[in-house]
C-alpha cells in the first residue's frame, strides 16, 4: 500500500501547473495528497459533470461505438473485451433497482488497475477516448489512487508535448487516408483530453489543433449541402460517432468547437444521414458475434440529433423512433394530387427543386462533389429508399422497398465487343439529376475514352411503390456484336420465384415481395429470347446481346394493390420519319401492371428527326411516362435532353 501511495504521490506532482489552475488543486499536488486532489479536480469541472451524467444515464460507454472502428494494440483488445464484458452484465442488471451511484464503487475500478499495469508507452487513440470517458464518468466514485494514476498517463502523454505526445508520429495514419481513424486519433482524442484536462491549465492550443482537426474531416468528407462522401457511406454509423461524442463535450462543457459554417454544415450532415435510415433488420439479431457489427446508425444518430443544432429535431427523432419497429406490411402510398403548375418534367440538372412543406425536411438529395445520390419517397419508416453511390470505377446500389432492403451491393457491369471484354469505366459522373413530387431520377455515364458509351439510370415514384434501373451500352459501329451482363447483390435472406407462365420474378425478404419485371425480354417464357434474367449465386443477374447497342430496363413494383395483378410489357417499335429505327439507335419498352402502365424510351444514337412511339414524338434521348388506362395524353415522368 505504501509502495503504491508513494506512486501515486510522484504522479501527482508530475502535473504540469498553469496560473490558471485553481488554488484548491494547487495545495493538493504541493501537499501530496490525493484524496484533496480528486476531490478538488472533480470540483472544478462540477456543473458540465453533472450535465453529462444526467445526459448519459442508462447510455453505455460511448467509445464502445467505435472499437471495432480502427485496428486496435493487444492492450487496447484487452481494454476493449473488458469494457464489453461490464457492458453486458450492465445490460443485464439495468432492469433492477438501481443503487445509489454517488456512494457505491466504480464497476470500472478493476478495469482501470488492470489497465494500469499494462500501460507502457504512449496510450493509443481509441483507448485515450475510452479511459478520458471513464475518467469523466465515474471519476468521483474511483478511489483517489486509481484516479490520479489514470489521469496522469493521459496528461503526461497530451500537455508535456506542443500538440500532444500521442498524437505524434501518425503520419502513416493521413497516408492511409483513413478518414474515420483522422477524426478519432487527430480530433477526437485530443478534445475529450483537452475538456478532461482543463482544470490543470492552458489547453487553448490543444483544443484549437483538435477543432481545426475535426473541421478539416467533416468539410473534406462531405459538401456544402450535407451529403457524406459516398465512399463513407457504407460506414457512416462509424464516421459520425467521434463527431457525436465530440460535439456532445462541446455542448456539455460550453467549449466552442464548431463555427457557424461548420456548424451548418454539421446539421445538415446529420439531417442527410437520417434519410438513410431503415427500421430494423432480423437478419443478425442471432449473430453471434454482435459486437463485430459497427454501432446501428439509428443509435448514433438519435444521440447526435440532440446536439446537432437542427430544426427538424423533433420530427427526425420521431421518425427515428419509428425506425426501432421492425418492417410490416407495404401500406398504399398516399395518391398524388397535382396543383397548378405542377406536371412539367424538367431534364436539366439541378433546376428542380426541392418540394417541401414547411417545417418537412427534403429526403432526396444528389451530389456531384459526394459522388452520392439519395432517392427517397418520404419520411416514414417504411417510405421507399434508393441510393446510389460511383466515387469509384464499382457503382453501389442499395434499393429498399417500403424500408426493407431487396438489392445491396456493388452493381456490377461487364460488356463484350464480338467476344472482347471491354474494361469496365475507370470513373462515373452524374449526367442528369431530376425532383419533383411524382419522379426521382438518377443518370450516371462512364467517363472515360472506351469504344462504348455506358449509361445507367434509376427511377424512384414516390407514389407508386415503383421503381426501374436501366443500364445501356452503345458502340460506334453498329454492325459490332454487344454483349451486356449487370448484376447486383441481393439482400440477405431473399426468396427468389419464378412465375408460372411469364419471365417475372419475385423477390421475398421478410415481409417484403418486390416483382420484378426484364422488359428487354419477350414476356411469355414460351417465346424464344436473346438475354437472360436469373438469380446467380446471390446475385440479380441480368443480360442482353445486340448489334451497335444494348437496353436492359428492370422494372420493379411492390405496390400492395398490384400484388396479385396481371403483367405484361413489350418492346416497342421506335421510328424516325416513318423508318424504322434498329435496337443499336433507339428502344422503347412498356410494361402493365394492373392499370399502371408505364412506357420507356432510350436513344442510343442522335437521329435526324424526331421520333415516335406509342404515340410520344419526341428529340429528347431518354423518356418515362405515364400511359393513361383510359384514351389520353402520356403523362412524362421524366425527360432528358440530348446532348448538344
Amino acid at each position: 500500500m505504501a509502495s503504491t501511495s508513494s506512486k501515486s504521490k510522484k504522479r501527482l506532482r508530475s502535473f504540469p501547473l498553469s496560473r490558471k489552475t485553481p488554488a484548491d488543486l494547487r495545495k493538493a499536488i504541493t501537499d501530496d495528497d490525493i484524496d484533496a486532489f480528486q476531490k478538488a479536480y472533480i470540483r472544478a469541472i462540477a456543473k458540465p459533470l453533472k450535465r453529462f451524467r444526467k445526459q448519459l444515464d442508462g447510455f453505455p460507454l460511448l467509445a464502445l461505438w467505435s472499437e471495432n472502428t480502427v485496428e486496435l494494440s493487444g492492450r487496447e483488445r484487452e481494454l476493449a473485451a473488458s469494457l464489453d464484458e461490464l457492458s453486458d452484465r450492465s445490460s443485464e442488471k439495468r432492469s433492477s433497482k438501481k443503487s445509489k451511484g454517488s456512494k457505491s464503487a466504480s464497476p470500472y475500478e478493476e478495469i482501470l488497475a488492470n489497465w494500469l499495469i499494462e500501460s507502457g508507452g504512449m496510450p493509443g487513440p481509441w483507448e485515450t477516448i475510452a479511459i478520458a470517458e471513464i475518467l469523466l464518468r465515474e471519476g468521483h466514485r474511483l478511489s483517489s489512487e486509481r484516479f490520479t494514476s489514470t489521469l496522469s498517463i493521459l496528461a503526461d502523454a497530451v500537455l508535456r508535448e506542443p500538440i500532444g505526445g500521442l498524437f505524434e508520429g501518425s503520419e502513416s495514419i493521413s497516408e492511409s487516408d483513413d478518414a474515420i481513424r483522422q477524426i478519432i486519433s487527430k480530433g477526437e482524442a485530443p478534445w475529450i483530453c483537452s475538456v478532461l484536462l482543463s482544470p490543470l491549465g492552458d489547453i487553448k492550443s490543444i483544443q484549437q489543433a483538435a477543432s481545426e482537426a475535426l473541421v478539416k474531416v467533416l468539410e473534406e468528407s462531405s459538401d456544402a449541402d450535407g451529403l457524406v462522401h459516398g465512399s463513407m457511406i457504407r460506414r457512416l454509423s462509424e464516421w459520425l460517432a467521434p463527431l457525436a461524442r465530440c460535439t456532445f463535450l462541446s455542448e456539455i462543457f460550453e467549449q466552442p468547437l464548431w463555427q457557424d459554417d461548420s456548424q451548418q454544415r454539421l446539421t445538415a450532415v446529420v439531417e442527410r444521414a437520417v434519410m438513410l435510415v431503415l427500421p430494423i433488420s432480423e437478419h443478425h439479431a442471432d449473430s453471434d458475434s454482435p459486437n463485430q457489427f459497427p454501432p446501428a446508425l439509428a443509435d448514433v444518430l438519435e444521440f447526435f440529433l440532440a446536439v446537432a443544432g437542427s430544426a427538424s429535431e423533433r420530427r427526425l427523432q420521431r421518425f427515428l423512433k419509428d425506425c426501432r419497429k421492425p418492417a410490416t406490411e407495404v401500406s398504399s402510398p398516399k395518391k398524388f394530387k397535382k396543383k397548378k403548375g405542377d406536371g412539367e418534367s424538367s431534364d436539366a440538372k439541378g433546376e428542380s427543386s426541392t418540394v417541401t412543406k414547411k417545417n418537412k425536411p427534403p429526403v432526396s438529395w444528389q451530389s456531384d462533389n459526394s459522388c452520392v445520390a439519395i432517392l427517397r419517397s418520404g419520411l416514414e419508416a417504411d417510405s421507399d429508399v434508393l441510393t446510389l453511390e460511383w466515387h469509384s470505377s464499382d457503382a453501389q446500389v442499395l434499393l429498399a422497398a417500403a424500408g426493407v432492403p431487396i438489392l445491396t451491393g456493388h452493381w456490377n457491369w461487364s460488356v463484350k465487343i464480338d467476344d472482347e471484354i471491354v474494361p469496365a469505366p475507370s470513373t462515373w459522373k452524374c449526367s442528369c439529376w431530376f425532383l419533383d413530387p411524382e419522379t426521382v431520377f438518377v443518370e450516371l455515364e462512364g467517363e472515360d475514352s472506351a469504344p462504348v458509351k455506358r449509361v445507367r439510370q434509376l427511377l424512384l415514384a414516390p407514389h407508386d411503390r415503383f421503381a426501374m434501373m436501366t443500364d445501356s451500352v452503345t458502340c460506334k459501329d453498329p454492325e459490332r456484336r454487344i454483349q451486356l451482363v449487370t448484376s447486383v447483390p441481393l439482400a440477405e435472406g431473399t426468396v427468389c420465384t419464378l412465375d408460372a407462365v411469364t419471365r417475372e420474378l419475385s423477390l421475398s425478404v421478410g415481409p417484403r415481395r418486390v416483382r420484378t419485371f426484364p422488359l428487354w425480354m419477350e414476356d411469355d417464357r414460351v417465346q424464344h429470347t436473346l438475354g437472360s434474367y436469373r438469380e446467380h449465386d446471390g446475385q440479380l443477374e441480368l443480360s442482353g446481346v445486340g448489334k451497335g447497342g444494348v437496353t436492359l430496363p428492370l422494372a420493379l413494383d411492390w405496390h400492395p394493390k398490384r400484388d396479385d395483378a396481371p403483367a405484361d410489357w413489350a418492346r416497342l417499335t421506335v421510328t424516325d420519319a416513318r423508318r424504322i429505327v434498329g435496337a443499336h439507335e433507339a428502344s422503347g419498352f412498356r410494361i402493365r401492371i394492373g392499370n399502371h402502365q408505364v412506357l420507356l424510351y432510350r436513344s442510343l444514337m442522335a437521329g435526324q428527326n424526331s421520333r415516335a412511339v406509342l404515340g410520344l414524338h419526341t428529340w429528347d434521348e431518354s423518356v418515362y411516362s405515364r400511359v393513361p388506362s383510359k384514351p389520353g395524353q402520356l403523362e412524362p415522368l421524366v425527360e432528358v435532353e440530348s446532348p448538344e
